[in-house]
């Protein structure tokens, strides 16, 4: 059986080409958010890796195969984006494979074979209903009568729309009835198992429940429905699941019910996913309290501790050893511990397979993270930029035309006073205002989008100026401040705008107070003032939108406004001198 033992790297190292080649596709479509595509990528790359696992620790068992083609099956749906016509009719026929593998998956586990007549039917219909129907049904497929952007289908024979819209309908009906019996399935052989037995299907069974009843309920309702959605939802999650309740299982039949298990179904939580917690259950399963873990930090090249130290491989002649945690070749952190575990690699190499698939997942929730982050400050600042735009173009266009047709036509009321009749005169002159109105009121709307002083002088004589205007005395304090990034600025003029505005109509105050400190990379300002108090953060739009633009920029908000004791509205920005 040689040839076996090479068939599952194979098959992961292709389904890995698959991957990257499907990812990069669905990118590029650009119909997906980031957010489906890590999730895609995290499950199918958790199949693979978790496959290669199990199939080195039990070689005789065909799961370690389901799970590494199953992973393939689900990028290789993906390369119906490609607008190769060969490659979209070959990402076509395999849209639905990963349904029927899964199928398979669960109903061969944990021997990785199909021991029943009524397991094989549903496996067969399974791959019927996910494949070899849809396979049908693009025969009379055609992307362009049906609206669709995408390459023409070298499968098509006669273009149906009808017929493949029964196809659709009749592949989710079926998806579901197959779903269904695999849920029986599952079930029977749960109350039929003794106790050691479901020890070994227990985390296959909660998780393949999961997504069978997901399946189940939206074959029937319909994924395009909102309780659809809500299901694929669900089915989603299960399907992340998956991979660690399968590994978790197939070392189950080595190992036997060790802490082990408990770790690799624990880190498909979101509790086992940040650092200190992965600490603490690797301490538990691995019944070592001197376990560290480090995660891999690219920007100082380096792994570093739950506390944000660094952690460094112990020597050769130390007490302690290490092992390194990879995830698709790239280094994602580090485990030291005690030499003797080394005794036992099999359940060693199980603990750094699931802190792999946990410290990846940490890792794309941090990029995630950060790429939000830096995605509402580019939003930020295209507004500011939008807005400056536009209070321009108003002063440079609409604005000074209405200036010249108000002069033209001041002079022509001048021209005809005491010549034309009286009605018409007093007519030109009613426009004559009027167009002052509005050159007034564009001035002041120009004005309010970027008040000039902002833009020519910055944040100190913009908010001076705020204070020339209010009725009630302002007090300014520390207002050297350099030239800041126009996000920054503009954020502070609108918190300071906004507490002014706040204490003149809820405030009832006599005396307020501006606080502005430049500590060279970061800004202070605090408004105060002495009314009455009670304001909350979450009390009106305008605050919660100043605390949504602070927190866009990297800053930090705060309101306190105890009864009878006024209020104060602070933040702290980011801002290095420019």
């Amino acid at each position: 059986m040689r040839w076996y033992r090479a068939l599952v790297p194979v098959v992961a190292a292709a389904g890995a080409a698959v991957g990257v080649t499907g990812l990069t596709l669905k990118a590029a479509d650009g119909s997906h958010p980031t957010a489906d595509l890590v999730f895609g990528g995290i499950t199918g790359f958790a199949f693979l890796a978790a496959g290669l696992v199990a199939d080195r620790r039990r070689p005789g068992n065909r799961v370690g195969l389901l799970m590494v083609l199953y992973g393939t099956g689900w990028f290789a749906e993906d390369l119906q984006f490609s607008w190769v016509p060969w490659i979209f009719a070959v990402g076509g026929l395999c849209a639905h494979v990963s349904t029927a593998l899964g199928a398979h998956l669960v109903l061969a586990y944990p021997t990785g074979r199909l021991t029943t007549r009524v397991q094989r039917t549903l496996a067969a219909l399974s791959y019927v209903v996910a494949v070899v129907w849809p396979a049908f049904g693009m025969l009379f497929y055609n992307p362009a009568s049906r609206g669709q952007t995408k390459p023409p289908n070298l499968l098509m024979v006669w273009d149906n729309p009808g017929f493949c819209q029964f196809v659709a309908d009749s592949m989710e009906l079926g998806g579901g009835i197959v779903a269904v019996g695999v849920l029986v399935v599952l079930v029977r052989r749960w109350f039929t198992a003794g106790p050691p037995m479901r020890l070994i299907l227990a985390p296959v069974f909660i998780t393949g429940v999961g997504g069978a009843l997901a399946t189940a309920v939206g074959g029937v309702a319909g994924y395009d429905s909102p309780s659809g959605q809500a299901v694929l939802l669900a089915y989603k999650a299960w399907c992340c699941l998956l991979p660690l309740g399968f590994l978790a299982g197939v070392l189950r039949l080595r190992i036997g019910p060790t802490r082990v298990d408990e770790l690799l179904v624990e880190l498909a939580t979101p509790a086992g996913a940040s650092v200190p917690a992965l600490r603490a259950l690797l301490r538990r399963s691995l019944r070592d309290d001197t376990v560290e873990v480090g995660v891999w930090d690219p920007a100082s090249q380096r792994y570093l501790d739950a506390e944000g130290s660094a952690l460094v491989p112990p020597d050769a002649d130390e007490p302690r050893t290490s092992t390194r945690i990879d995830f698709d070749g790239r280094p994602l952190g580090l485990l030291v511990h005690d030499p003797a575990l080394r005794e036992d690699p099999v359940r060693l190499d199980a603990v750094v397979a699931g802190a792999a698939v946990a410290l990846e997942r940490h890792r794309l929730a941090g990029a995630m993270l950060a790429e939000v982050e830096r995605s509402r400050e580019r939003i930020v600042a295209a507004t500011d930029a939008e807005r400056r735009r536009f209070g321009q173009d108003l002063h440079d266009g609409a604005q000074q035309n209405l200036a010249v047709a108000a002069a033209y036509l001041s002079q022509a009321v001048h021209r005809l006073d005491g010549t034309a009749d009286e009605p018409a005169l007093d007519a030109l002159r009613r426009s004559d205002q009027a167009l002052r109105d509005v050159t007034r009121e564009l001035r002041e709307i120009a004005h309010g989008l970027r008040p000039a002083a902002l833009t020519d002088l910055g944040i100190g004589p913009a908010v001076r100026s705020l204070a020339a205007t209010m009725p009630i005395p302002v007090t300014l304090t520390g207002f050297d401040v350099p030239r800041l990034a126009p996000t920054v600025e503009y954020t502070v003029y609108l918190l300071v705008k906004e507490a002014f505005a706040n204490t003149l109509k809820h405030g009832n105050a006599s005396r307020a107070e501006v606080v502005l400190r430049h500590t060279g990379t970061a800004l202070h300002v605090r408004v105060t003032d002495d009314g009455t108090g009670g304001a909350a953060p979450d009390g009106g739009r305008g605050l919660l939108g100043l605390q949504d633009r602070v927190h866009a920029v990297g800053g930090t908000f705060t309101v306190t406004s105890p009864p009878g004791q006024g209020t104060a509205v602070a933040a702290v920005l980011p801002a290095p001198g420019a």
